[in-house]
């Protein structure tokens, strides 16, 4: 995955080109608008996304313009994110032990390993916990 943020559009977007494995496609984003929850496609952020993957990532359409990318659909990914980032961590209610694990917003997809395993430290610590007891 490719990914350049701050761009000349300004801090609320960003550029990042990710290809399926398999065959899959490839995905051209994005944004990062804190607060807006539109779900319907903004056709002016469509074709800037467009035009910053191509100009990072020209064979994308073998050097020629974004009216070359051979499009499947336009798509919103609403990410909630944490203001403070994202929440890992355990914590007792009643005699329960709870593992939160949310708020990575766009970056989920990136860190998803990485928070799954930080998850897991954390519930194999919870029962070790209460096996002691």
């Amino acid at each position: 995955m490719l990914n350049v943020s701050g761009t000349d559009d300004g801090d609320s977007e960003a550029c990042y080109v990710m290809t399926r494995a398999a065959g899959g496609g490839t995905i051209l984003g994005g944004s990062y608008q804190l607060g807006n929850w539109e779900s319907q496609v903004d056709p002016n952020l469509a074709i800037r996304i467009m035009k910053r993957a191509v100009k990072m990532c020209p064979q994308l359409t073998g050097g020629k313009g974004i009216e070359h990318l051979d499009i499947v659909r336009h798509v919103v990914g609403l990410r909630p994110v944490r203001q403070n980032g994202t929440r890992i961590e355990k914590e007792r209610i009643g005699d329960t032990w709870v593992v939160q694990n949310y708020g990575a917003g766009g970056a989920g997809y990136q860190s998803s390993y990485g928070c799954a395993q930080a998850a897991v430290d954390l519930v194999e610590d919870a029962l070790a916990t209460r096996a002691r007891l």
